[in-house]
């Protein structure tokens, strides 16, 4: 840096409103309001001195539409303010008009949180729906592709028309969609196209005995399958069959109900399944049961506008054993 550069640096840290501003900024983000409420000073007055502080290198700002947000990233401090930090901050530890600026701003933070504690009290119920309407399951999907190895093979048997293979996306090192449906694929392969995915195989199959080797996969999916199945311990024991040891079988269905417009509309031929006969089923394939989660039915009305209840649902997932 050269000298000039260093002087100017040196003259823009000797102001003191800058120097007030700095050790705020260095405890937290804050807006040019806050700044104010917490100096006394004019919005304005804060405005310019962080233009010099930003310039400078000293300040970060974030935007956020019209917004502006501020702060101290002291990993991006310039060459020169970096080694007298410690000095800065040591400075106006003592100082009164720094206790004071620093107690105004815990109420100005204070004040922030409660508005927001505010926002979400009044909204709590309505939450989920909003949540929804906002994202979708977006966010699942994201958290779920976040923890899948890219180097995977997935076999999504029952496909449908993409579910599956949306939530797992270009994460896997391949997918393969197996149904005996030519109308699903088509629906799913448009999807797949639309989504920019080359990782995806297509196998037309019966989900009783998928069209896969032994070994062949290290995670096999069945996803509101079972029910519609002539036999669906015998296409559990085909996925296990498919899975790599250590690999992963993942369930999604009904459990045991009476609600027979499933089977009278939605040509169910199973009316959910037990725990006890999913505990069979992972016993006679070797599998262990990973994790277990209930899924609430709920009331719902169908396009013919008949008012049904969803029965309870369950996702399982079991492990085949490392050799």
């Amino acid at each position: 840096m050269a000298v000039k550069d260093v002087t100017r640096l040196f003259k823009t840290l000797s102001d003191p409103t800058r120097l007030r501003l700095t050790r705020l900024l260095d405890a937290g983000e804050l807006s040019v309001m806050e700044l104010s409420e917490a100096t006394q000073l004019a919005q304005s007055r804060v405005s310019n001195h962080l233009k010099v502080l930003r310039e400078e290198g000293i300040v970060q700002e974030r935007r956020e539409g019209p917004w502006r947000h501020y702060r101290i990233d002291v990993d991006r401090l310039p060459e020169a303010v970096a080694p007298l930090w410690q000095s800065i901050r040591a400075a106006w530890d003592g100082d009164e008009l720094f206790l004071a600026d620093l107690a105004r701003m815990e109420g100005v933070i204070a004040r922030r949180e409660k508005r927001n504690g505010r926002f979400f009290e009044r909204i709590a119920d309505e939450w989920d729906e909003i949540r929804s309407a906002l994202f979708g399951d977006s966010i699942g999907r994201a958290l779920l592709r976040a923890f899948v190895p890219r180097d995977l093979t997935v076999a999504d048997i029952g496909s449908g028309t993409g579910h599956v293979i949306e939530l797992f996306a270009d994460r896997p090192r391949k997918i393969i969609a197996i149904d005996n449906s030519e109308a699903m694929f088509s629906v799913a392969r448009r999807k797949v196209e639309a989504w920019g995915l080359d990782n995806v195989e297509f196998r037309q199959g019966d989900a009783h005995e998928p069209p896969l080797k032994p070994g062949e996969v290290n995670i096999a999916t069945l996803v509101m399958v079972l029910q519609h199945l002539d036999e669906p311990g015998r296409a559990v024991r085909s996925a296990a069959k498919a899975l790599a040891p250590g690999g992963l079988l993942y369930l999604a269905d009904f459990m045991q109900h009476q609600e027979t417009w499933l089977r009278d509309h939605m040509q169910h031929r199973w009316l959910g399944f037990s725990r006890e006969q999913l505990d069979s089923w992972m016993n006679e394939c070797g599998l262990e049961i990973d994790g277990w989660v209930a899924l609430p039915g709920k009331p719902w009305t169908t396009p013919d506008n008949k008012k049904v209840q969803v029965p309870d649902g369950f996702a399982l997932l079991a492990r085949k054993p490392d050799e």
